[in-house]
Order: structure tokens, then C-alpha cells, then sequence
């Protein structure tokens, strides 16, 4: 996995461990809500770099239509904002 990758799941992780702390010592709901929503934009940016990092290294060689890599590169964007 490239440090990029590594670094976007581990700051996730430490969102997450967050939460885990703010409910444990019952903290205000807004608070926790803020934060989920921090995780889940994080593991947004995570898949649809993941995706990214995936087309490149594997497909990237195979394909030479420039339309083709930008459409599906939109796809990609798309599939992690819905």
C-alpha cells in the first residue's frame, strides 16, 4: 500500500478512536455527530483515492483513449460523493 493510502486509513482510524472516546465519556451529541461526519468524508476521500491508485497502476498501461481516463475518472469521484 502507498504511504498515501496508509496515512488517509490511519487518520480515519484515529477519527474513529475519537468518536469511541467522546461517547465513552458522554459527550454532546453534535460533537460526536461532527466528528462521524469527519470519518465518513475521510473514508470517502480513502476509496476514491484507493480506486484511483488502483486504475493507475493496473490499467493505466492498457488504455490510451484520454476521454475514456477522464469519464472514468468522474465515475470514480461520483461513486465516493453520493
Amino acid at each position: 500500500m502507498n504511504q498515501s493510502l496508509e496515512h488517509r486509513l490511519n487518520r480515519a482510524i484515529g477519527q474513529l478512536e475519537g468518536i469511541k472516546k467522546q461517547v465513552s465519556k458522554d459527550e454532546d451529541c453534535v460533537k460526536v455527530l461532527q466528528q462521524l461526519k469527519a470519518v465518513i468524508q475521510s473514508l470517502k476521500k480513502f476509496g476514491e483515492a484507493y480506486v484511483d491508485s488502483h486504475f493507475e497502476s493496473r490499467i493505466e498501461d492498457k488504455i490510451n483513449d484520454a476521454e475514456f481516463k477522464k469519464k472514468f475518472k468522474e465515475l470514480i469521484a461520483l461513486s465516493f460523493y453520493l
